[in-house]
């Protein structure tokens, strides 16, 4: 199951654009809580500090927020909804916290990792992940960090599909089950490198043709001047 991770926040009085900006100069980031048990949305400010710590293990999974308010804390928990980040530096601008009822099943996505060694890949075969990440509805409690995927059945020409994956009790999968999570193909190398051979041929008698026209455009022009 996923791991619950805590992380501490305070609640913010003043709100705005402007107000933003400040607290990003100072090392904090914005954030909101929203969910159906509270009577309004709530902002937040959490530290850049405290988000590095909290996120490479609590990015998709529970997370006990512990909120500081009127001298109080409060312990809320959640699951991140949305990341905004600076699109120049990738910094993190804003995070949107949804507040979770562990009875109430939630829907949410997590990655699927591969298992084992596909015979087909031991000769020519080359294993294509093409489906990385898999939509699932569950408790809070039974959220998984990962689905797995095995693979040390497939040959040349063999699919992994979605109706494959090992799924934990009480998680139930709402991609489509026909999804094709890996394959193991023939490699297309020598099919491209034909094709490349063929596209450089075809250039260089453009640029071939090209010449021969500029050359007998020189040659009229240094008549007429004659």
């Amino acid at each position: 199951m996923a791991e619950q991770v805590q992380m501490e926040a305070k609640a913010r009085v003043r709100i705005g654009s402007s107000e933003s900006r400040r607290l990003r100069k100072e090392g904090w980031v914005p954030g909101i809580l929203y969910g159906p048990e509270l009577e309004a949305p709530l902002p937040l400010q959490i530290s850049v500090r405290e988000l590095h710590r909290v996120l490479p293990r609590g990015q998709r999974g529970i997370i006990q927020l512990l909120v500081e308010e009127a001298g109080e804390t409060k312990n809320y928990p959640v699951m991140i909804k949305e990341i905004e980040r600076d699109i120049f530096r990738d910094d993190i601008t804003h995070l949107d916290f949804y507040q979770i009822s562990l009875t109430r099943k939630v829907t949410t996505s997590v990655p699927i990792n591969l298992i084992g060694t596909a015979p087909g890949t031991i000769g020519d075969g080359v294993l294509q992940h093409q489906l990385w990440e898999i939509e699932i509805e569950c408790l809070p409690g039974q959220l998984p960090d990962y689905l797995e995927g095995d693979i040390s059945q497939l040959e040349i020409g063999d699919v992994l599909t979605v109706s494959e994956l090992v799924v934990p009790e009480g998680v139930e999968i709402l991609t489509p089950l026909e999804d094709v999570v890996a394959s193991v193909v023939l490699p297309a190398m020598e099919e491209e490198e034909e094709e490349v051979e063929e596209i450089d041929e075809e250039l260089e008698d453009e640029e071939a043709a090209l010449e021969e026209d500029e050359e007998g455009e020189a040659g009229e022009e240094e008549k007429d001047w004659e």
